[in-house]
């Protein structure tokens, strides 16, 4: 009997712990089937703390965005009204015909205005646009000057187109009408069909006329014409004498002209004289017919 009792407490007790196991392995299971395994929970995890990364990445880069334009239209706002950049100084070089008042009206620049609302390239255009303006080149110097270098159409003719007088440079090519808010006294061009050839020969002849090769005065030249008979003709009106150059050979038919020229002055003969023409390597000079 004794034993007995022990047997029955002993087997009591050890299924007790037995059945609380099992109850524990379902709990287990139980949540594991809810929230799943410990593996995906950390990988859900870590991919939530990567989505909240980039989140923050991107409302950080949108935020610097934000803060980038409003410095923007701060910074622009202080550049176009700061009495830093006013323009006071105007700087202009290279003009000859035209004054300092018209290339700043043509340019539509002047001072008191903010440097930074002027458009370089604009004003550069509208001089370039002036017949008068060859070339040009305007430079902004920080924080209120403007530098303007001008370089001119230097006329050096006159020339007849549709009865009208118009300025022209050396190689024969209109600049702008001849008016009184410009007058000039220049020679009058005259370049007859099938003498294009000549043509560069023109700026030749008054490149040397200004050096002294050729002893005439350029003032004194009333008319320079270009035909295919003569080549390139001077008229000097004051002496009524026609001095003419062939082409051919324009350095030494410009060297004789000018020894012969000099010739004839140094024996005052000059008024005597109607024409002298250099061509072919010789020169030749016609007399006034004297009346009797």
């Amino acid at each position: 009997m004794p034993g007995n009792v022990r047997t029955g407490t002993a087997g009591s007790g050890a299924g007790q712990p037995e059945q609380a196991g099992q109850e524990t392995a379902q709990e287990t299971a139980d949540r594991e089937s809810f929230f799943g395994p410990p593996s995906l929970i950390r990988t859900i995890c870590a991919r939530l703390r990567c989505l909240g990364l980039v989140c923050a990445g991107v409302l950080v880069f949108f935020l610097s965005l934000f803060a980038v334009y409003r410095f923007s239209i701060w910074l622009y706002h202080w550049i176009h009204t700061s009495p830093m950049f006013i323009t006071r100084h105007i700087d202009i070089s290279g003009n000859v015909r035209l004054n300092r008042d018209m290339i700043l009206h043509l340019g539509g620049l002047h001072e008191g205005v903010n440097a930074f609302s002027v458009s370089v390239a604009g004003v550069e255009r509208r001089l370039r646009a002036t017949p008068w303006v060859e070339d040009v080149s305007v430079q902004r110097v920080l924080p209120d000057r403007f530098v303007i270098r001008v370089q001119e159409r230097m006329p050096s003719f006159w020339i007849r187109r549709e009865n009208r007088l118009y300025y022209a440079n050396d190689r024969g090519e209109i600049i702008a009408p001849v008016e009184s808010s410009n007058f000039m006294s220049l020679p009058i061009l005259s370049i007859e069909p099938g003498c294009e050839e000549a043509i560069p020969y023109l700026a030749r002849l008054m490149k040397d006329l200004r050096s002294g090769i050729l002893p005439v005065e350029a003032g004194a030249i009333a008319t320079v014409d270009v035909t295919p008979s003569r080549g390139v003709e001077l008229y000097l009106e004051d002496r009524e004498m026609r001095l003419s150059l062939a082409p051919d050979d324009w350095e030494g038919n410009l060297r004789r002209l000018g020894v012969t020229i000099g010739d004839l002055a140094r024996r005052r003969e000059l008024s005597s004289v109607q024409e002298v023409r250099a061509a072919q390597g010789s020169v030749w000079v016609v007399l006034r017919r004297t009346t009797q």
